[in-house]
């Protein structure tokens, strides 16, 4: 007869399994409908010139360059240790080798540049990222700069009902809605179109945001 505690331990075992396997489809499932959401809201041409700011190890463009793979992106970061065509090939073999590294071109700018060419691009993606800007207002209007005429900034935020001093994961204060659109208020964007892409149900959600720059003059 087996011991009453190794049949007490099989089974936290086995349910701890069930559990973790049930949790990780659900995140699939989720990150799955989030990455489809985004895709329709971004509604991207084969024509497009597409930059991607803050992109980091890729995690927020690869499942978005999957979708387009004979298309070319640009990946633009302040950090080169992170962001690299070493870290984004691992991200892009991790989420199913669907593009090729060799679509990608790398670029770097500093806290108040992206120091890209004037009028390149047709879409600005800001995915998770406008949050952990130093000088948010320097940015923005650097995008209006590389942004073609009749080019949109793809804004997608971690946005919080209840502010908190710093996120546990990233170390930074998320934005409120608020505090989100006052920012491009402030900085003479409209918001054309906006959907939240997820909602934790509890403090925090995803948001993005078509935006795109007044006209002066």
């Amino acid at each position: 007869m087996k011991c009453p505690f190794i049949i007490i331990l099989s089974i936290f075992f086995f349910v701890s399994f069930e559990r973790t396997f049930a949790q990780k489809q659900n995140e699939d499932s989720l990150a799955i409908t989030k990455q489809k959401a985004i895709i329709d809201f971004l509604h991207i041409s084969p024509q497009d010139n597409i930059v991607d700011i803050g992109t980091g190890g890729g995690n927020n463009l690869i499942p978005v360059t999957n979708q387009y793979p004979l298309m070319r992106f640009t990946a633009e970061d302040i950090d080169s240790n992170v962001c690299n065509k070493k870290n984004l090939l691992k991200t892009i073999n991790r989420l199913g080798n669907k593009t090729s590294i060799k679509n990608f071109s790398v670029q770097y700018g500093d806290e108040k540049s992206t120091k890209l060419p004037a009028a390149g691009f047709s879409k600005i993606l800001a995915f998770d990222v406008i949050h952990e800007m130093t000088y948010r207002s320097e940015m923005l209007n650097d995008f209006k700069r590389i942004l073609l005429n009749n080019g949109a900034v793809y804004i997608e935020e971690i946005l919080v009902h209840k502010k908190v001093k710093k996120d546990r994961v990233c170390n930074y204060p998320y934005l409120t809605e608020q505090e989100l659109k006052k920012l491009l208020a402030d900085n003479h964007y409209s918001i054309k179109k906006e959907q939240v892409v997820y909602d934790t149900g509890v403090n925090k959600y995803i948001k993005i945001f078509e935006c795109v720059p007044e006209k002066t003059g």
